[in-house]
């Protein structure tokens, strides 16, 4: 888990705890005078204890996966790691497919659902969130992140575009 959501966590838990204490001594200094004060704070302790598990309960973590996005137009996907290899389409800027294994030239991805190559030196590996509608956004690392806003860059939608935009298929590179 992240030192951020940690701190993050601890911080509600924090809060959570002043609160109730401030509940609680409200409480006593608000009751009447013929009411007597109970030796066993046990109701109380036991409700502020529901609320700090309620607060304390993890989100899940993000699904966080390499991804590997096409930097330049009209690069082919072949069947393995060389230009012998057969080619089985091509991929075009701002595309995304999952990552399966870097090696030396070439970068091995999931195309059309099976495994399938393309020169490394026209891609590049990032992390990307999966979200809950299935899409991905770029991840972005609040603690390396200068502005500090934030948590992912949406990119859904980039690979659609791509392919509307495309009506020319411009010179084929490796």
């Amino acid at each position: 888990m992240k030192k951020s959501t940690l701190n993050a966590i601890m911080q509600g838990v924090i809060i959570v705890l002043v609160i109730a204490i401030a509940v609680v001594t409200i409480k006593l200094v608000m009751r009447p005078d013929e009411i007597p004060v109970a030796d066993d704070f046990s109701e109380e302790i036991s409700e502020v204890a529901s609320v700090v598990e309620e607060v304390s309960e993890e989100e899940p973590e993000p699904v966080i996966e390499q991804r590997v996005r096409m930097t330049s137009d009209n690069i082919n996907v072949r069947s393995g790691p060389g230009t012998d290899y057969e080619r089985l389409g091509s991929a075009y800027i701002g595309y995304d497919f999952e990552f399966v294994e870097q090696l030396e030239e070439w970068t091995k991805i999931i195309y059309d659902g099976k495994e399938a190559y393309v020169y490394s030196e026209y891609v590049e590996i990032i992390p990307m969130v999966l979200q809950e509608d299935g899409s991905y956004a770029e991840y972005v690392d609040l603690e390396e992140s200068a502005e500090g806003i934030g948590g992912v860059e949406d990119s859904a939608g980039a690979e659609s575009e791509n392919e509307e935009s495309v009506e020319e298929e411009p010179e084929t590179q490796e």
